[in-house]
């Protein structure tokens, strides 16, 4: 296995997530269903690869349709060892309340993905919201997470620092992962974070 992340879909939120890691300068790959050929190159450090290549990474940004999700998890038969970001909404799918059954949305996410420690993070923003520069002071634009698992949560925080923002973890995603499921309190809410005087 190799800890480079990988993003997986090349749509809006991950052309967004490829522009943020090459202009932090770490280094990721990027695959989607229709092959490495058709990706356009996002920088110096992202990797356009097969989506068989990118599944072997240990943290992926599944930055793909919520529709495609279900398809997605069969990929693999059992998901231990991948820490998955997942940047989904499910608000603008037509049928999503069929699908969820009351469920929030990255618990479905969840199910489709067993074994894998699953964090919600990088979707309260627009894809050109995210990707953008915060503007001129020494504020840092903040990312939420929430996940059940606080070592994947401590990881996925590290990285989005390293990404330059402000991480603000919120708990386990049946309490924090509320705040943060598209149309809930803190979804399109563009915070910076400065630094205390």
């Amino acid at each position: 296995m190799t800890t480079r992340p990988a993003i997986i879909g090349s749509g809006n939120i991950g052309s967004a997530l490829a522009r943020l890691f090459a202009r932090a300068g770490v280094e990721v790959s990027i695959a989607n269903t229709r092959g490495p050929e058709s990706l356009p190159s996002f920088g110096s450090g992202v990797h356009a690869v097969t989506l068989e290549e990118a599944l072997e990474s240990d943290v992926l940004f599944l930055a793909i349709p919520f529709t495609a999700v279900e398809r997605f998890g069969k990929s693999r038969p059992d998901w231990t060892g991948k820490t998955v970001v997942d940047t989904t909404n499910a608000y603008y799918t037509p049928n999503a309340e069929e699908i969820l059954r009351g469920r929030l949305s990255t618990r479905y996410t969840a199910e489709q993905l067993p074994g894998a420690e699953v964090v919600k993070a990088f979707n309260q923003l627009p894809s050109e919201t995210l990707a953008a520069e915060p503007g001129p002071g020494p504020g840092k634009r903040v990312v939420f997470l929430a996940t059940d698992s606080p070592a994947a949560g401590d990881r996925i925080a590290d990285l989005a620092v390293a990404l330059g923002f402000a991480a603000v973890q919120l708990g386990r995603i049946d309490e924090g992962g509320r705040l943060i499921q598209a149309q809930n309190a803190l979804v399109l809410r563009n915070f910076v974070e400065q630094p205390l005087r």
